[in-house]
């Protein structure tokens, strides 16, 4: 499955649609419009924006400015493993950067590489990392999950120990693995995402082996039973 498919498929073509629009002066002009602030922009938070702009597009009742951690654009996490080939980060976009400045003057704003870190709905307002005070009229939050570390366990922020969850995550073990060749890897969780690391791990060639821990009787126990999770093992 491309990027684009997990898009909203009338979101993929706003922009021409947009376009026509301007051309044929359909886009209202000075009208008074409400401000929604998103807070992350993963795979939630842009279908969020493209259903919003899709609906909005005639009727210009809002502006949006989305707020992202990361220092990418929306891209998709369910191919992450395809970044160990092409080293492209752009390559996994879920719409490109010219999707985003294409839509009306100032309905649809980000940033990227900045926190909210702290909400005060009394005002309407949220605070960033990096010193702004952002006002909103609406606040929608798509932050998404996390990598659960087990802070339990001894040696968990040890050197050479990463998560699977975010470009920067990737980044991190392709360097850390350049400077370990012949080494050992060891993924824990044999779910979706931990068989991907494997064999991503294992297309590296930096480990002379890659070994997977998981608590359960066999791998992919959410989706399969035991008879199927032993026929993936044995393959």
């Amino acid at each position: 499955m491309s990027n684009s498919e997990w898009n909203d498929a009338e979101a993929n073509v706003l922009p021409e649609k947009i376009e026509k629009m301007e051309l044929n002066g359909e886009l209202p002009k000075d009208t008074k419009r409400k401000r929604i602030v998103v807070v992350g922009l993963g795979m939630v938070g842009v279908a969020f924006i493209e259903k919003l702009m899709k609906f909005d597009v005639k009727r210009r009742e809002y502006d949006i400015i989305v707020i992202g951690e990361e220092a990418h654009l929306a891209y998709n996490r369910v191919g992450l493993t395809s970044f160990f080939q092409h080293r492209q980060v752009e390559n996994l976009y879920l719409n490109p950067k010219e999707w985003y400045s294409s839509m009306p003057e100032g309905s649809l704003n980000y940033h990227l590489n900045t926190k909210v870190t702290s909400i005060n709905p009394e005002e309407k307002k949220v605070e960033t990392s990096q010193g702004t005070t952002v006002p909103y009229d609406i606040l929608v939050l798509a932050t998404g999950s996390d990598a659960v570390l087990p802070r339990h366990t001894p040696g968990h922020d040890a050197k050479g120990v990463f998560v699977y969850r975010t470009i920067e995550d990737l980044e991190k073990l392709i360097a850390y693995s350049a400077t370990k060749n012949g080494s050992v890897g060891a993924v824990v969780g044999g779910g979706l995402l931990g068989l991907e690391a494997a064999k991503a791990m294992m297309d590296l060639e930096e480990f002379s082996k890659v070994k997977l821990i998981e608590r359960n009787r066999w791998v992919l126990s959410r989706q399969l039973d035991g008879d199927a999770g032993g026929m993936v093992v044995e393959q």
